[in-house]
Protein backbone atom coordinates (compact mmCIF):
# COMPACT_ATOMS: atom_id res chain seq x y z
CA UNK A 1 0.00 0.00 0.00
CA UNK A 2 1.32 3.38 -1.38
CA UNK A 3 2.40 5.51 2.03
CA UNK A 4 0.31 8.92 1.59
CA UNK A 5 2.58 12.19 0.70
CA UNK A 6 2.44 14.51 3.16
CA UNK A 7 1.91 18.51 2.33
CA UNK A 8 6.02 18.84 2.95
CA UNK A 9 6.66 15.54 0.88
CA UNK A 10 4.66 17.01 -2.18
CA UNK A 11 6.17 20.76 -1.58
CA UNK A 12 9.91 19.47 -2.04
CA UNK A 13 8.49 17.31 -5.13
CA UNK A 14 7.43 20.31 -6.76
CA UNK A 15 10.41 22.44 -5.53
CA UNK A 16 12.97 20.11 -7.40
CA UNK A 17 10.67 20.39 -10.87
CA UNK A 18 10.36 24.08 -10.45
CA UNK A 19 14.11 24.75 -10.07
CA UNK A 20 15.00 21.99 -12.91
CA UNK A 21 13.06 23.52 -15.24
CA UNK A 22 12.67 27.34 -14.99
CA UNK A 23 15.85 27.79 -12.91
CA UNK A 24 14.72 29.11 -10.17
CA UNK A 25 16.79 29.13 -6.59
CA UNK A 26 13.57 29.18 -3.58
CA UNK A 27 14.70 31.06 -0.94
CA UNK A 28 11.43 30.82 1.10
CA UNK A 29 8.59 29.39 0.48
CA UNK A 30 4.79 30.33 2.58
CA UNK A 31 1.71 27.76 2.59
CA UNK A 32 -1.09 29.80 1.27
CA UNK A 33 -3.95 28.27 3.01
CA UNK A 34 -7.09 29.11 0.66
CA UNK A 35 -9.23 26.98 -1.33
CA UNK A 36 -10.50 23.37 -1.31
CA UNK A 37 -7.74 20.76 -1.57
CA UNK A 38 -5.23 21.75 -3.70
CA UNK A 39 -1.94 22.84 -1.58
CA UNK A 40 -1.13 26.38 -2.49
CA UNK A 41 2.58 27.96 -1.43
CA UNK A 42 3.56 31.75 -2.04
CA UNK A 43 7.52 31.05 -3.35
CA UNK A 44 10.38 33.97 -2.96
CA UNK A 45 12.90 33.44 -5.71
CA UNK A 46 15.89 35.70 -6.90
CA UNK A 47 13.74 36.36 -9.55
CA UNK A 48 10.44 37.59 -8.05
CA UNK A 49 7.65 36.15 -6.19
CA UNK A 50 5.74 33.04 -7.58
CA UNK A 51 2.80 31.07 -6.70
CA UNK A 52 2.47 27.39 -6.60
CA UNK A 53 -0.51 25.29 -6.93
CA UNK A 54 -0.68 21.48 -6.37
CA UNK A 55 -3.59 20.07 -8.38
CA UNK A 56 -4.76 17.23 -5.82
CA UNK A 57 -6.24 14.48 -7.21
CA UNK A 58 -8.14 13.97 -4.24
CA UNK A 59 -10.38 16.92 -4.77
CA UNK A 60 -11.36 15.13 -8.37
CA UNK A 61 -11.74 11.46 -6.84
CA UNK A 62 -15.50 11.56 -7.94
CA UNK A 63 -14.81 12.91 -11.57
CA UNK A 64 -13.45 12.00 -14.84
CA UNK A 65 -10.00 12.67 -14.07
CA UNK A 66 -8.87 12.57 -17.88
CA UNK A 67 -11.60 14.84 -18.39
CA UNK A 68 -10.73 17.26 -16.08
CA UNK A 69 -7.04 17.06 -17.00
CA UNK A 70 -8.40 18.37 -20.62
CA UNK A 71 -10.68 20.53 -19.07
CA UNK A 72 -7.75 22.58 -16.49
CA UNK A 73 -5.42 22.73 -19.47
CA UNK A 74 -7.84 24.58 -22.16
CA UNK A 75 -8.84 26.71 -18.83
CA UNK A 76 -5.28 28.04 -17.73
CA UNK A 77 -4.38 28.37 -21.54
CA UNK A 78 -7.60 30.92 -21.63
CA UNK A 79 -5.26 32.58 -18.34
CA UNK A 80 -2.43 32.80 -20.31
CA UNK A 81 -4.21 34.60 -23.25
CA UNK A 82 -6.67 36.35 -21.32
CA UNK A 83 -3.29 37.73 -19.75
CA UNK A 84 -1.80 38.55 -22.84
CA UNK A 85 -5.15 40.63 -24.17
CA UNK A 86 -4.93 43.26 -20.94
CA UNK A 87 -7.46 40.58 -18.67
CA UNK A 88 -5.54 41.83 -14.95
CA UNK A 89 -4.95 38.39 -13.74
CA UNK A 90 -1.49 36.09 -13.29
CA UNK A 91 0.39 35.50 -15.86
CA UNK A 92 0.93 31.72 -16.30
CA UNK A 93 4.80 29.94 -16.21
CA UNK A 94 4.86 27.82 -19.38
CA UNK A 95 7.43 25.30 -19.78
CA UNK A 96 8.31 22.91 -22.62
CA UNK A 97 4.68 24.67 -23.94
CA UNK A 98 3.08 22.76 -20.37
CA UNK A 99 1.04 25.03 -18.31
CA UNK A 100 0.06 22.02 -16.23
CA UNK A 101 3.37 20.23 -15.50
CA UNK A 102 4.55 16.95 -13.63
CA UNK A 103 6.76 15.85 -11.55
CA UNK A 104 7.83 12.69 -11.44
CA UNK A 105 6.19 11.57 -9.01
CA UNK A 106 2.84 11.90 -10.88
CA UNK A 107 2.38 15.53 -9.16
CA UNK A 108 0.69 17.70 -11.33
CA UNK A 109 1.29 21.85 -10.54
CA UNK A 110 0.81 25.39 -11.67
CA UNK A 111 3.21 27.81 -11.40
CA UNK A 112 2.55 31.57 -11.88
CA UNK A 113 3.19 34.97 -10.52
CA UNK A 114 2.29 36.41 -7.22
CA UNK A 115 -0.04 39.10 -7.73
CA UNK A 116 0.05 41.71 -4.78
CA UNK A 117 -3.71 42.66 -3.32
CA UNK A 118 -6.05 42.41 -0.80
CA UNK A 119 -8.99 39.94 -0.28
CA UNK A 120 -12.46 41.10 0.93
CA UNK A 121 -15.32 39.23 2.93
CA UNK A 122 -18.46 38.31 1.24
CA UNK A 123 -20.74 41.48 1.05
CA UNK A 124 -18.34 44.29 1.75
CA UNK A 125 -16.72 45.36 -1.81
CA UNK A 126 -17.45 49.07 -2.25
CA UNK A 127 -18.78 50.75 -5.16
CA UNK A 128 -15.31 51.59 -6.45
CA UNK A 129 -14.49 48.31 -5.75
CA UNK A 130 -17.41 46.81 -7.67
CA UNK A 131 -17.27 49.01 -10.65
CA UNK A 132 -13.67 48.04 -11.15
CA UNK A 133 -14.76 44.54 -10.96
CA UNK A 134 -17.95 45.56 -13.52
CA UNK A 135 -15.15 46.62 -15.94
CA UNK A 136 -12.93 43.68 -16.24
CA UNK A 137 -15.70 41.11 -16.28
CA UNK A 138 -17.27 42.92 -19.08
CA UNK A 139 -13.15 43.27 -20.59
CA UNK A 140 -12.92 39.68 -19.95
CA UNK A 141 -16.10 38.37 -21.43
CA UNK A 142 -15.32 40.29 -24.38
CA UNK A 143 -12.01 38.37 -24.86
CA UNK A 144 -13.28 34.85 -24.70
CA UNK A 145 -16.29 35.28 -26.67
CA UNK A 146 -14.10 37.51 -29.44
CA UNK A 147 -14.53 34.43 -31.66
CA UNK A 148 -11.05 32.59 -30.86
CA UNK A 149 -12.83 29.21 -29.41
CA UNK A 150 -15.93 27.91 -31.16
CA UNK A 151 -19.56 28.62 -30.00
CA UNK A 152 -21.76 25.90 -31.24
CA UNK A 153 -21.37 23.50 -27.88
CA UNK A 154 -23.59 22.94 -25.50
CA UNK A 155 -23.51 25.00 -21.91
CA UNK A 156 -21.87 23.17 -19.08
CA UNK A 157 -25.34 23.83 -16.93
CA UNK A 158 -28.47 22.46 -18.44
CA UNK A 159 -31.47 23.48 -16.47
CA UNK A 160 -33.83 20.33 -14.87
CA UNK A 161 -37.27 20.62 -15.26
CA UNK A 162 -39.37 22.03 -12.67
CA UNK A 163 -40.72 18.67 -11.74
CA UNK A 164 -37.49 17.03 -11.25
CA UNK A 165 -35.58 19.95 -9.50
CA UNK A 166 -38.88 19.52 -6.70
CA UNK A 167 -38.22 15.45 -6.63
CA UNK A 168 -35.08 16.62 -5.51
CA UNK A 169 -35.76 18.77 -2.93
CA UNK A 170 -38.82 16.24 -1.44
CA UNK A 171 -35.63 13.99 -1.02
CA UNK A 172 -33.66 16.24 0.67
CA UNK A 173 -36.57 17.23 3.20
CA UNK A 174 -37.25 13.98 4.15
CA UNK A 175 -33.61 13.19 5.14
CA UNK A 176 -33.74 16.61 7.00
CA UNK A 177 -36.20 16.30 9.61
CA UNK A 178 -34.20 16.81 12.72
CA UNK A 179 -32.20 20.02 11.60
CA UNK A 180 -34.75 22.83 11.91
CA UNK A 181 -32.70 25.29 10.02
CA UNK A 182 -32.14 23.20 7.25
CA UNK A 183 -35.65 22.01 6.95
CA UNK A 184 -36.85 25.91 6.95
CA UNK A 185 -34.30 26.56 3.99
CA UNK A 186 -35.49 23.21 2.10
CA UNK A 187 -39.18 24.59 2.67
CA UNK A 188 -38.12 28.20 1.50
CA UNK A 189 -36.60 26.45 -1.67
CA UNK A 190 -39.87 24.11 -2.68
CA UNK A 191 -41.85 26.98 -2.09
CA UNK A 192 -39.73 29.19 -4.98
CA UNK A 193 -39.31 26.31 -7.16
CA UNK A 194 -43.34 25.51 -7.28
CA UNK A 195 -43.46 29.33 -8.38
CA UNK A 196 -40.18 29.23 -10.89
CA UNK A 197 -41.47 30.07 -14.55
CA UNK A 198 -38.45 27.64 -16.14
CA UNK A 199 -39.09 29.39 -19.22
CA UNK A 200 -37.36 32.56 -18.27
CA UNK A 201 -34.22 30.89 -18.78
CA UNK A 202 -34.24 29.90 -22.05
CA UNK A 203 -33.18 33.58 -23.60
CA UNK A 204 -29.82 33.31 -21.44
CA UNK A 205 -26.92 33.93 -23.41
CA UNK A 206 -24.74 30.95 -23.85
CA UNK A 207 -20.71 31.91 -24.03
CA UNK A 208 -17.27 31.30 -22.20
CA UNK A 209 -17.17 32.45 -18.44
CA UNK A 210 -14.72 31.91 -15.71
CA UNK A 211 -17.74 30.69 -13.45
CA UNK A 212 -15.83 31.27 -10.16
CA UNK A 213 -16.01 34.68 -10.21
CA UNK A 214 -16.64 35.60 -6.32
CA UNK A 215 -14.21 37.02 -3.69
CA UNK A 216 -11.86 34.44 -2.84
CA UNK A 217 -10.27 34.59 -6.16
CA UNK A 218 -10.68 38.71 -6.30
CA UNK A 219 -7.74 40.76 -5.33
CA UNK A 220 -7.80 44.57 -4.96
CA UNK A 221 -5.28 47.58 -4.36
CA UNK A 222 -7.60 49.54 -2.69
CA UNK A 223 -10.61 50.93 -4.50
CA UNK A 224 -9.40 49.24 -8.07
CA UNK A 225 -9.61 45.39 -8.57
CA UNK A 226 -5.78 43.88 -9.29
CA UNK A 227 -6.23 39.92 -10.13
CA UNK A 228 -8.87 37.80 -11.19
CA UNK A 229 -7.68 34.39 -10.19
CA UNK A 230 -8.08 30.85 -10.48
CA UNK A 231 -9.60 30.15 -13.94
CA UNK A 232 -10.10 26.12 -13.28
CA UNK A 233 -13.50 26.01 -13.85
CA UNK A 234 -13.74 28.50 -16.99
CA UNK A 235 -15.93 26.88 -19.66
CA UNK A 236 -19.04 27.25 -22.33
CA UNK A 237 -21.75 28.40 -20.17
CA UNK A 238 -23.70 31.21 -19.35
CA UNK A 239 -21.69 34.94 -18.99
CA UNK A 240 -24.81 35.84 -17.06
CA UNK A 241 -23.71 33.60 -14.22
CA UNK A 242 -20.37 35.38 -13.56
CA UNK A 243 -22.37 38.86 -13.25
CA UNK A 244 -24.62 37.01 -10.79
CA UNK A 245 -22.11 35.08 -8.84
CA UNK A 246 -19.75 38.54 -8.42
CA UNK A 247 -22.90 40.77 -7.65
CA UNK A 248 -24.03 38.44 -4.71
CA UNK A 249 -20.31 37.57 -3.56
CA UNK A 250 -19.68 41.27 -3.66
CA UNK A 251 -23.17 42.95 -2.79
CA UNK A 252 -24.77 40.70 -0.22
CA UNK A 253 -23.64 40.83 3.68
CA UNK A 254 -25.32 38.65 6.01
CA UNK A 255 -29.59 39.28 4.69
CA UNK A 256 -28.44 43.07 3.67
CA UNK A 257 -28.40 43.72 -0.08
CA UNK A 258 -25.95 46.55 -1.60
CA UNK A 259 -28.22 47.78 -4.15
CA UNK A 260 -25.92 50.58 -5.20
CA UNK A 261 -22.91 48.42 -5.16
CA UNK A 262 -24.82 45.50 -7.58
CA UNK A 263 -25.20 48.78 -9.57
CA UNK A 264 -22.20 49.98 -9.97
CA UNK A 265 -20.83 46.65 -10.99
CA UNK A 266 -23.55 46.43 -14.01
CA UNK A 267 -22.35 50.40 -14.51
CA UNK A 268 -18.97 49.24 -14.95
CA UNK A 269 -19.22 46.34 -16.97
CA UNK A 270 -21.88 48.43 -19.64
CA UNK A 271 -18.83 50.30 -20.21
CA UNK A 272 -16.90 46.84 -21.85
CA UNK A 273 -20.06 45.18 -22.81
CA UNK A 274 -23.83 45.61 -23.63
CA UNK A 275 -26.29 44.64 -21.23
CA UNK A 276 -29.53 44.35 -22.00
CA UNK A 277 -32.39 45.20 -19.15
CA UNK A 278 -33.54 42.48 -16.98
CA UNK A 279 -30.62 40.29 -18.08
CA UNK A 280 -29.08 41.42 -13.78
CA UNK A 281 -32.65 39.69 -12.52
CA UNK A 282 -32.54 37.09 -14.83
CA UNK A 283 -29.51 35.98 -13.73
CA UNK A 284 -30.28 35.35 -10.37
CA UNK A 285 -32.67 33.41 -11.65
CA UNK A 286 -29.95 31.42 -13.37
CA UNK A 287 -27.41 31.71 -10.92
CA UNK A 288 -30.03 30.16 -7.60
CA UNK A 289 -31.31 27.65 -10.28
CA UNK A 290 -27.68 25.92 -10.73
CA UNK A 291 -26.36 26.46 -7.04
CA UNK A 292 -29.34 25.79 -4.98
CA UNK A 293 -28.71 21.97 -4.68
CA UNK A 294 -25.08 22.56 -4.39
CA UNK A 295 -25.37 24.36 -0.87
CA UNK A 296 -28.75 23.55 0.46
CA UNK A 297 -27.78 20.30 1.92
CA UNK A 298 -27.09 18.52 5.04
CA UNK A 299 -23.40 18.05 4.15
CA UNK A 300 -22.05 21.30 4.08
CA UNK A 301 -18.87 22.51 6.32
CA UNK A 302 -20.00 24.63 8.70
CA UNK A 303 -16.21 25.94 9.27
CA UNK A 304 -15.66 26.87 5.96
CA UNK A 305 -16.48 30.40 5.59
CA UNK A 306 -17.33 30.21 1.96
CA UNK A 307 -20.00 27.38 2.39
CA UNK A 308 -21.77 28.95 4.80
CA UNK A 309 -21.53 32.23 2.80
CA UNK A 310 -22.99 30.21 -0.65
CA UNK A 311 -25.49 28.48 1.71
CA UNK A 312 -26.81 32.18 3.10
CA UNK A 313 -26.78 33.37 -1.10
CA UNK A 314 -29.15 30.42 -1.73
CA UNK A 315 -31.88 30.96 0.95
CA UNK A 316 -31.36 34.68 0.25
CA UNK A 317 -32.36 34.63 -3.08
CA UNK A 318 -35.02 31.84 -2.37
CA UNK A 319 -36.55 34.07 0.44
CA UNK A 320 -36.80 37.05 -2.86
CA UNK A 321 -37.26 34.84 -5.94
CA UNK A 322 -41.12 35.88 -5.91
CA UNK A 323 -39.89 39.94 -5.88
CA UNK A 324 -36.66 39.74 -7.87
CA UNK A 325 -38.22 41.11 -11.02
CA UNK A 326 -39.78 43.91 -8.48
CA UNK A 327 -36.25 44.76 -7.33
CA UNK A 328 -34.01 44.28 -10.05
CA UNK A 329 -36.54 44.10 -13.45
CA UNK A 330 -35.70 47.17 -15.11
CA UNK A 331 -31.71 47.62 -14.24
Amino acid sequence: MAVKKTSNDIFLELSDAIECWFDLHIEKATPINRGYLNLKWKIQTEKGIYVIKQISRERYASHDFEKIKLEQDFALREQVRQQENGTLCPRVLIHDNHVIHKTSGEERFVMMEFEEGDNFFPGTLNENQMYSLGQMTGHMHTVSNGGVHPRDKTPQFKPPKVEERLNHWNEVYAAVEEDDDLVEMVAVQMNATERFQLDCLHTCETGWAHRDLWVDNLLFHKDQLSSILDFDRFHFDYPELDIARAIMSGALEGNDFHSKSAKAFLEGYQTKRNLEQGVFARSLYLLWYLESPWWIRQTINKTRYQEVQFQNEMNWLGENLYKIDEMFGNW
